[in-house]
């Protein structure tokens, strides 16, 4: 299936820095076929999983997003954007934890068949090809916690256009965390702060002279907890992983 976001170029720059258990992959450039074999080859050289996608793309292949997408959702991979536009969406869609910058954005447009490709089918053959693709696009999407408007709105966007969605406008049309994950994380650590608790402590964290106060202390110190206690879990299911996958397992990957 000949499936790309926009014309094939140079293979991205896939590469590792930091070191573990909280290094970097960094993806910078366009997205081409055979970059998520690139990608677990990179993986498999620095024997780890990152602790962080980060994002730096135009877009690209889109079967390859998907598959780079799948594996981050499944190694419970955290994610931030420099830029992320077109196909690098679904790379984004992926990730657990999803960026806060206030300043990312996010170009989305509908995904497009090559042109050669496409051209050369009759006006039925098309219409039937771009329905496949959608579902195909339209399933992963909502399985990743996209809302059904995020995939209406992309799918609006012709090809040879971008529609840009600041950060904060892009939070509301995501679901939150799975409810297993959710429920899983509340089984592992226990009770996060409620929501008036949470609100309280950002309002502790803007006004610094209330420092000193018990119950801010209490709050400050138990979202610390649950957030150590969190990555913890993620690290420990990590290693778990990559010492189950084959594509890995030449060497047992331990937790720290």
């Amino acid at each position: 299936m000949l499936l790309i976001a926009l014309p094939s170029a140079q293979a991205a720059n896939i590469y590792i820095s930091g070191d573990s258990p909280f290094s970097e992959l960094h993806i910078d450039g366009e997205i081409v076929k055979h970059d998520y074999t690139r990608m677990i080859n990179v993986i498999n050289r620095h024997r780890d999983i990152p602790y962080m996608l980060s994002l730096n793309s135009k877009g690209g292949n889109v079967m390859e997003s998907i598959r780079i997408g799948s594996f981050a959702r499944k190694y419970l991979m955290r994610f931030e954007s420099k830029k992320c536009n077109s196909a690098c969406l679904f790379i984004m869609l992926g990730s657990m934890y999803r960026s806060e910058s206030k300043t990312a954005e996010f170009g989305i447009h509908r995904p497009k068949f090559k042109r050669e490709f496409f051209a050369n089918l009759t006006a039925q053959e098309a219409t039937n090809k771009y329905k496949s693709l959608r579902n195909i696009v339209e399933a992963y999407m909502l399985r990743m916690g996209a809302k059904q408007q995020l995939v209406d709105d992309m799918f609006a966007v012709p090809s040879n256009n971008m529609k840009f969605i600041k950060s904060k406008n892009m939070a509301t049309l995501l679901n939150t965390q799975s409810e297993g994950y959710s429920e899983w994380i509340i089984s592992k650590c226990g009770d996060d702060l409620n929501p008036k608790q949470h609100h309280d402590l950002m309002a502790f964290y803007k006004n610094r002279s209330l420092q000193g106060n018990s119950y801010f202390e209490y709050l400050d110190s138990k979202s610390t907890q649950y957030f150590h206690c969190e990555l913890e879990v993620v690290r420990m299911e990590q290693v778990r992983l990559f010492n189950n996958d084959a594509r890995f397992n030449v060497q047992q990957l331990g937790a720290n």
